[in-house]
C-alpha cells in the first residue's frame, strides 16, 4: 500500500522520470540524446500534461541545445509509447520538455 505522504500525481511523476530515463538511455538511438539527465516531471492537476525537466549538461557533448530539442521533438511519439507500454495508467499525458534552470 502507498504511503498517504505523497498524492498519486507524485507517484507518478516520479514513476514517468525513471521511465524516460531509462527510455532515452536504452531505446531512443538519436545521438543528440545521448547523456541527457531528466531532473524532474511534473504533472498538470489534471495529469493530462507532463512538464518533463532535463539538463543537457554533461562533459561528453557538444551538442547544442537546439539540436537537443530537436531531437526530442521527433523522439516524443516514441517515448511515449514506450511509457504507455511500461506504465498502468489509464491515459498517459502529453509530454512537454523544457531545460532545467541551473546556474553553474
Amino acid at each position: 500500500m502507498y504511503s498517504q505522504d505523497f498524492s498519486r500525481s507524485d507517484r507518478l511523476s516520479d514513476q514517468i522520470r525513471t521511465e524516460i530515463s531509462a527510455i532515452l538511455r536504452e531505446e531512443v538511438k538519436d545521438p543528440r540524446l545521448k547523456g541527457l539527465t531528466i531532473i524532474k516531471v511534473k504533472l498538470s492537476k489534471d495529469i493530462k500534461q507532463a512538464f518533463i525537466f532535463f539538463s543537457a549538461f554533461n562533459s561528453f557533448s557538444e551538442i547544442k541545445l537546439e539540436d537537443v530539442f530537436i531531437g526530442l521533438d521527433k523522439a516524443k511519439g516514441f517515448i511515449r509509447k514506450l511509457l504507455g507500454q511500461r506504465l498502468k495508467v489509464k491515459r498517459i499525458p502529453e509530454l512537454f520538455f523544457e531545460t532545467d534552470e541551473i546556474n553553474f
